[in-house]
């Protein structure tokens, strides 16, 4: 079985490596299915689209604020071009509307910035099933 492919979508370098240690961490302790993944990083909308057409990634936690395009427009983009992909949307502005619009839009859940390790958790155990 090959290793799912994780596409990060954050303006926020430091964000994006959180979200992975986040994530190995989690795999490490053998509380994921898998142990291994394919990690992708991209810190505005061009650079995502580039890498998912590319990479086909399996998850996307992707940003809400991009400098170059929202990520509501990109989730829009992803599902309709891929709609089996598992998109996690990532946001310190919670704001009901941004929650509301992106589950309606095609968002597997939301985890509100700051993160836990609980909520990624969470999030890729809905994946796996």
């Amino acid at each position: 079985m090959r290793p799912p492919r994780i596409l990060l979508v954050d303006d926020v370098d430091y964000s994006r490596q959180l979200l992975r240690n986040n994530i190995m961490a989690l795999a490490d302790a053998k509380l994921l299915k898998y142990q291994n993944f394919n990690f992708f990083n991209a810190g505005t909308a061009a650079d995502a689209n580039i890498l998912f057409r590319l990479h086909q990634p399996d998850i996307i936690f992707l940003d809400i604020e991009l400098p170059d395009h929202s990520g509501l427009e990109l989730l829009a983009q992803f599902k309709q071009e891929k709609p089996a992909c598992f998109v996690v949307m990532v946001s310190g502005a919670s704001t009901l509307d941004n929650v509301t619009q992106s589950i309606k839009m095609g968002a597997a859940t939301f985890i509100v910035k700051p993160f836990s390790g609980d909520k990624i958790l969470a999030a890729i155990r809905l994946f796996e099933k």
